[in-house]
This record gives structure tokens, sequence and C-alpha cells, in this order.
């Protein structure tokens, strides 16, 4: 197994005393590596190289960052990926009885990809909670997992902080580790869950080679802690979006105007906000599509539409209705680390977007078609403009090019990085 000179105190404070060298199947420590010249940098891998991928979305979710992560690294010339399923790692709360279960793709994922789901009871944070899961539910787990790293080099991403994937990282032979933060994860919790998944995170980002960012925010977070950044930002499959979809926006048949979001409305969405706007812009349609984990906080008014969660196709065809996209979040630490897909989403469609000033969100003041709501006294003149606002074809052409995924994987450290260390262990 490469070192990588720097070591493992971090990666041994992720064990938890169940080492996969003493499971059957495990890999040998010694590694062969065979450089040879290539287009990708997977093809300089002498042998069959895969990818463990710890994810904090289900495979069978709507594609999501983790999914074209993914793939970029299945079209690197990785020949196999493990992906494992996220698991309830916080405590629960009276929340999650009302919860419905997420939407599944109607799509198939890429038969290379393997899907791993994790049992486990949700005790994770609680002192030995971790060893209950390992003890009584995870040895089936650590076995798929050694039996797969036991045949070839094997790099390890980890996109969900957890005890499992923590401990993968302080025991899997991996010759490249990297942690892929999608978002603030500790922000999302309180109390001992969010102790808990701080705890995580600091061992993970401390263990590996590369800690990748999906926002500045993110980036800076972990800079600041001496950890090697790679600032990789969100994008959007463009090819979904049909060719007329990336004209100059129409307005609905009946003229009306619509302001629309798609997406959870959860702790993050700003009610108050939206209910101000809509109060203010008596004319116009607000729709609000997508699974509602807050309730509003009163009664809404007869221009507020909630709609259900649906179908990525579904969420494109409203949204091509739409006059404008909205983005109404709070400004708090965990939008500080957030790069919403949904604004690559509205303005591939060539829609303009009615935004806080939050997250990466806050660093487009310059960005055609982005119109920021901040003084209520200003909201009807703002989203106006906004409504007024029309896309060329050509500013959203190149829209297309500059946020598509495979763009914004083209290049990225995170396979260079890889083939230089692959290089150097020939």
């Amino acid at each position: 197994m490469p070192s990588d000179g720097r070591e493992s105190g971090s990666r041994k404070a992720c064990g938890h005393g169940w080492p996969l060298a003493a499971l059957p199947g495990s890999p040998a420590d010694g590694v062969t590596i065979v450089a040879r010249a290539g287009s990708n940098y997977m093809s300089q891998v002498g042998s069959a190289m895969r990818l463990v991928y710890f994810s904090p979305v289900p495979a069978s979710s709507y594609a999501q960052r983790p999914h074209f992560m993914v793939q970029a690294w299945l079209e690197q010339g990785i020949d196999e990926v493990l992906w494992i399923d996220p698991y309830p790692s916080r405590l629960p709360h009276w929340g999650d009885l009302r919860r419905r279960a997420p939407a599944e793709s109607e799509a198939s994922f890429d038969a290379r990809v393997r899907v791993v789901r994790v049992p486990a009871l949700p005790i994770e944070p609680l002192p030995g909670g971790a060893l209950v899961n390992r003890r009584l539910l995870w040895i089936g787990v650590l076995r798929t997992l050694a039996e797969f790293c036991s045949a070839s080099p094997v790099v390890l991403g980890i996109g969900k902080p957890c005890a499992l994937s923590c401990m993968a990282l302080a025991e899997l032979p991996a010759v490249f580790r990297f942690y892929d933060a999608m978002d603030d994860f500790p922000e999302f919790h309180r109390g001992l869950s969010q102790r808990s998944v701080r705890r995580y995170e600091d061992a993970i980002a401390a263990g590996v080679d590369l800690v990748v960012c999906s926002s500045s925010s993110l980036a800076d977070k972990f800079a600041l802690r001496g950890h090697r950044v790679e600032r990789i930002l969100n994008a959007y499959p463009m090819s979904g979006l049909t060719a007329s979809a990336r004209l100059a926006k129409q307005q609905p048949d009946d003229g009306s105007t619509i302001c629309g979001y798609v997406g959870c409305l959860g702790g993050w969405f700003d009610w108050p906000l939206v209910l101000e706007l809509a109060s203010q812009l008596a004319g116009v349609q607000f729709e609000l599509i997508g699974p509602c984990a807050v309730p509003p906080p009163r009664r809404l008014p007869t221009n507020v539409r909630l709609l259900p969660e649906c179908s990525r196709e579904q969420a494109v065809a409203h949204a091509r209705r739409f006059t404008a996209g909205l983005i109404p979040f709070r400004l708090n630490r965990l939008t500080a680390g957030v790069d919403p897909i949904k604004f690559y989403e509205y303005r591939g469609l060539g829609l303009s977007v009615l935004t806080t000033r939050f997250g990466e969100m806050a660093q487009r003041d310059h960005e055609p078609g982005v119109f920021f709501l901040e003084r209520p006294d200003e909201f009807a003149t703002i989203a106006r403009a906004a409504f007024d606002y029309r896309s060329q074809p050509a500013e959203v052409a190149a829209f297309h090019r500059a946020h598509d995924w495979r763009a914004r994987f083209a290049g990225a450290q995170l396979f260079e990085i890889l083939g230089r260390r692959v290089s150097r262990a020939a």
C-alpha cells in the first residue's frame, strides 16, 4: 500500500477496533501499479482500478452531484464502482414520522456501479452506537468492502462523513483518497448528532489526500485548517434541457407571470420573505414545487401554490413555464456553504433568478440574469426587473458550455493528482 507520507494518526482516529484485514478475503497491503501512456489518468494503470464511494444520497435518488462525480470517474477509466448508500447516522426526531420516502430515479444507473445498502440503527451519535451497528449489522458490509478491494487498486471517495466511511478510510488500502464536501454537513444537525458528524468530518478531512469542495465557503473552511483543497462548483446536466428551452423564455399562453421554486422546502427556505414578496405582487403567481419539510408559518395567500415533489423531467417542464426562478434561502451557517444546483437549472433554461445573497450566490453580483432580494421595500422593483429580463440564445448556449457537469470535471486536480501518484509508483 503506497504511503502518502502523512500519517495515519487521523486515520487511526477513524477506526473502531474492527479492522477489515481481520475479515475473510481482505486485501494484501502490496499493490503493484504499472504506468502506461493513455488518453486519461486511469489509463496509466496497468490493471483494473476500482472506486469505493460513500454517497450522501441514495443511488436511486434523482441524479445529483454524487452521481455525476461517479460518472466522471467512470469516464476517466475506473472499471467498477462500489456505491455505499447512506444510512441513518443521526439521532431520529419527530419530523421523521411525517417525512415521505424520497422519490426514486426513473432511469437506471451505470451497470458498472454496484450499490450496497447499509443496515443501521439510528444510534451512531450515542457512545458505543457505531460499535453496536458494526457488531450486529455491518459484518456483511465490511466483508463486501474487503472483497471488493482485494483484487485491484482502489480509489476511496467519501461523500458522507460517518462512522463507516471513517472506518474505511482507516483500513482500506486505497491508492488515493478524497472527501467530496457537497454541503457543510455538520450544520444540518444539532446537539449530539452535530458533534458526531463534525468529529467524523474532521478526521476524514485530515486523513484524505484531497478535499473537494462544492463552494468557495467550504473551500475556505478546509483550506484554513491546512488541508489540500480543490473547489469544484456544482453544475447541471445541460443535455437534459430541450433545445426550445435554451431560447429566450416564453411567457405562459395566458400571459400570466409565474415566479417559481423547485426543490425541498426545508429549514433553509425563507418563508417570511416569500410571503412578503407574494403580498407585494398580488398579480403574480408563485409556484413552490417540492417536498415541504417545514410548513408555512400561516395560511398561504391565493397567489401562492404548493405542488408536490416530482421527477427531474417534470420539474423542468414546470420551470419552462416560469417567468423567473426563485431561490429564497435564509442566510445562516448552513447556506453559507451552498452552491444551489437550481441556479444552474434556472439559468440553463434561460430564466432570470431572484435570490437572496447566500453562499455561492453572493459571488454572482455580475452574472447576467441574477437579481438579489435584500431590502423588503425594494422587493417589488427588483422582481419586476427580473420578470422583464430576457436571456438571449447565445447567452444561454455559453452558459450550457461552461456549466455542464462534464465541463466542470474536465481537467480537475482530483484526477491529475492520482495520475501523478500512479506515475511515481510505477
